[in-house]
């Protein structure tokens, strides 16, 4: 399996719920898609702290260039494959191709395996990382808690003015 194709867009809404490797949904046939919507329910406090649910929704895009300028105050996040060459053409690209600009405008992170070495990009880049056992599919769901939990502080501190 290679890295580049352990998400895919028709596994990402799976990525929420139950984890799917990206080639066993290949094998049951999944169609390629351009963006998806997620829809997440969570807990908002009101005032007064009383908690009430919410479903918030989340646009997923796979081709990120086909985006308007003025969709790109909404991008709240980005999975980072490793390759420089992924935000060719991205705004805030740095001359020299770094998209170190990017990763302080948008929160960038990083899905791999456990057993799979970390890209050296992805290392000196500000990226937080997400690593899933293979084999230990129990352990998927405090993973991507995490991922919610640092998407939501990103929000807070970094686009407030979305509702999220």
């Amino acid at each position: 399996m290679s890295f580049p194709s352990f998400i895919i867009l028709c596994t990402f809404s799976l990525l929420f719920q139950r984890f799917v490797p990206s080639d066993e949904k290949k094998k049951q046939g999944c169609q390629r898609e351009n963006e998806t919507l997620i829809q997440r329910r969570k807990d908002q406090m009101q005032p007064g702290g009383t908690a009430i649910s919410v479903t918030v929704p989340y646009r997923v895009v796979d081709q990120p260039l086909k985006l308007m300028p003025q969709d790109w105050d909404r991008v709240v996040a980005v999975f980072v494959q490793g390759p420089a060459w992924q935000f060719k053409g991205w705004p805030w690209l740095l001359p020299d191709g770094s998209p170190v600009d990017i990763f302080a405008k948008i929160k960038a992170f990083h899905l791999k395996y456990d057993e799979v070495r970390l890209d050296p990009n992805v290392q000196k880049w500000d990226v937080t990382v997400l690593e899933l056992s293979y084999h230990k599919r129990h352990l998927d769901r405090p993973v991507f808690l995490r991922f919610w939990e640092t998407l939501d502080r990103y929000m807070v501190k970094h686009k407030s003015h979305l509702r999220f």
